[in-house]
């Protein structure tokens, strides 16, 4: 009769450890893209707030202002904390005659493609 001998198994096989190293990539992947999202997820609510802040200035701009804004579209520039901002104005005239309404949108550069905010207003003839 043959005695079949057999020994424990001590430690790991190569097979084993190399899936447990490729759970762990996975892992360190998908929490690098969570990170990554998290970031710019941060960065465009920033860029947000700070247009909207220009926004809310130059409609106080526009209310304040001395002089009788006329009907049509300006564009410009204005800075918001680290971010400069670029805006589109219409100012369009209401029922009212002394009233006219300003439509203000911000944008996140001069082409004036990627719209970040918009706000809306009516300025009063002293």
């Amino acid at each position: 009769m043959n005695k079949l001998v057999t020994k424990n198994q001590q430690g790991l096989t190569l097979v084993e450890v190399l899936v447990a190293l490729f759970i762990l990539a996975m892992m360190a992947a998908i929490a690098v893209q969570v990170v990554s999202r998290a970031a710019d997820v941060r960065q465009a609510s920033e860029e947000r707030a700070l247009a909207q802040l220009c926004a809310d200035n130059l409609l106080v701009e526009w209310m304040l202002a001395t002089e009788w804004p006329e009907v049509g579209q300006r564009e410009g520039e204005a800075a918001a904390g680290a971010m400069q901002c670029f805006w589109r104005v219409a100012i369009q005239a209401t029922p009212l005659p002394t009233m006219r309404r300003v439509d203000i949108e911000v944008y996140a550069e001069a082409k004036r493609e990627n719209l970040l905010t918009q706000v809306s207003g009516f300025v009063g003839n002293k």
